[in-house]
Parts: C-alpha cells; sequence; structure tokens
C-alpha cells in the first residue's frame, strides 16, 4: 500500500468530534502517511450503515463511536466480511469500566456530543472572564450573566474564575472611591450584580499579606485601617444604589462564595 492514501471512516452516533480528537494524536505519529478522514455523524440505525459501507474502500480503517452496541456489532460484522480494520475505541472503554465495576452502561446516543457541548461552553465562559476581568472592558457589564463589584481583595477575580467553570460569563469591576463608575453598570439589571463585603479586620490583614508577598515594606495606604473603611463604606453605599444582592466573604472560601452567587443566581434566573 506504499503511497496509497488511508481513509479512516469515523462512524458515529454524535458528531465525531471524539473520534476525530483521538485520531490526531494517533496520525502524528505517522508524518508520512497520505491520510484522508471522513466523518459519518449522526448515524442512529443499521440503513444507514449500509450505505456508508458501499463508500468505503478497501484500504480503510474504520472508527466507530456507538453508543448502541447493536449497531457497533452490526459495523463490525460488515467490517469483518470487508476484510476492514475497525478501530471501536468507545467501545472498548465502555467494555473496560463495565468489566471492572460490574456496571452496565447507559449507551444513550448523543451523551458524548452533550459533554464537548459544556466543554466548549466552558472554555468560552473562561475566556469570557479573562477578557472582561477588572473592568478592563466596561462593553462586558452588559454581556455577562453575573457581575461581581467588591473593594480590592474581595476574590472577585478568583470567585469570576470558578463560576466561569461552571460555565458562567462573569465580569468583575474593582470599586475605587476616586474611580468614576462605568455608566455601563447602572444599565445592568441589578438582579445580575453581586456586591462583595468583607470585615475590615480581615480585609487589612489580607492586604497587609498581600504587601509583604510583594516585598513592600512601612506603612501603606493599601491596607490603613482608615482607608479601607472608607473604602468599605463607599462600597456599601455603591450596593444601596444599584440595589443589588450583597454577599459577606468574610469567612468565605471562594468555592462557598461562588457557590451562593450560583444558589442565588439560579433563584433569579433559573437554569437560562
Amino acid at each position: 500500500m506504499m503511497g496509497e492514501t488511508l481513509t479512516i471512516v469515523i462512524i458515529s452516533d454524535s458528531t465525531g468530534e471524539t473520534a476525530d480528537a483521538y485520531l490526531k494524536s494517533v496520525t502524528t505519529q505517522f508524518p508520512d502517511l497520505p491520510i484522508r478522514v471522513v466523518r459519518h455523524p449522526e448515524v442512529r440505525n443499521m440503513e444507514q450503515v449500509d450505505e456508508i459501507f458501499l463508500t468505503i474502500p478497501s484500504y480503510s480503517i474504520i472508527v466507530p463511536t456507538m453508543a448502541d452496541k447493536e449497531i457497533s456489532d452490526y459495523i463490525c460484522k460488515l467490517a469483518d466480511e470487508n476484510h476492514i480494520e475497525v478501530l471501536s475505541i468507545l467501545e472498548y472503554g465502555l467494555d473496560v469500566f463495565e468489566k471492572v465495576t460490574d456496571k452496565k452502561a447507559v449507551r444513550k446516543p448523543g451523551l458524548i456530543r452533550t459533554l464537548s457541548q459544556e466543554y466548549f461552553s466552558m472554555i468560552e465562559a473562561i475566556e469570557f472572564a479573562i477578557q472582561y476581568d477588572d473592568g478592563k472592558d466596561p462593553r462586558g457589564f452588559l454581556k455577562s450573566d453575573i457581575v461581581l463589584l467588591g473593594v480590592s481583595r474581595t476574590s472577585k477575580t478568583p470567585t469570576t474564575m470558578i463560576l466561569a467553570t461552571k460555565n458562567y460569563k462573569v465580569s468583575n469591576l474593582p470599586l475605587v472611591p476616586e474611580s468614576r463608575m462605568p455608566q455601563e453598570i447602572f444599565e445592568v439589571d441589578p438582579d445580575r450584580i453581586i456586591g462583595l463585603i468583607i470585615d475590615p479586620e480581615k480585609l487589612v490583614d489580607i492586604r497587609a499579606d498581600r504587601s509583604k508577598e510583594l516585598g513592600l515594606i512601612g506603612d501603606s495606604i493599601y491596607y490603613n485601617d482608615a482607608r479601607i473603611n472608607r473604602e468599605l463604606e463607599y462600597a456599601k453605599e455603591v450596593y444601596k444604589d444599584l440595589d443589588c444582592k450583597v454577599i459577606d466573604v468574610t469567612n468565605n472560601t471562594i468555592e462557598q462564595t461562588a457557590t451562593d452567587i450560583i444558589e442565588y443566581y439560579k433563584a433569579k434566573f433559573g437554569d437560562e
């Protein structure tokens, strides 16, 4: 078969993306091998399989990702009759898990695609969080599922990133008394805005520790008691003006704060 193009035929009850991604990791190990990949998605019955086999050349490898065992077995049977190799990555995985756990796979078509969609949605949310972190682009506030407000060191960014991994599009804005609030904030649905508040003594300690980490020595307005109290009073005024939800993060882990926000969001908006 020297010089001939190898045809890889993906037959899937979903999109075939899983098989395609797996094959890329394999085929990169054969840089000089001419390869043609043909993908057949949304295959749900044996009649479709029959039609596909009419187009498969003899120099091929078939890669089925079928949750339905009957159809998967039928593909293997036809492949054997036509002397074509089958690479059953999904079937092999299901068999191993069933053997080890003594449980049966649900074998429901489309589950892989659902997982893929959730994954890409998460990536999109993370990219959104990075783009609109720290008020870098006020246009993001109006595109957000959730907008976090808070003074420095109230864990806005890490909370934003955790929420992003849950597929929420989140932006955040640091509150500084001397800085003018972006007009876009006042155009956001108040129910989508979360104000973070913290005990002033706890915030003094957090900022002092942060200053030490940065190698800053001596007194600093950054963790000055009076300054912090002024910032927190300003934040409370903002939250009151916006009539938004306020969450005290003093004794919360970042994960707990994210959980509280999600519970509040679902109560307001459901699973939109």
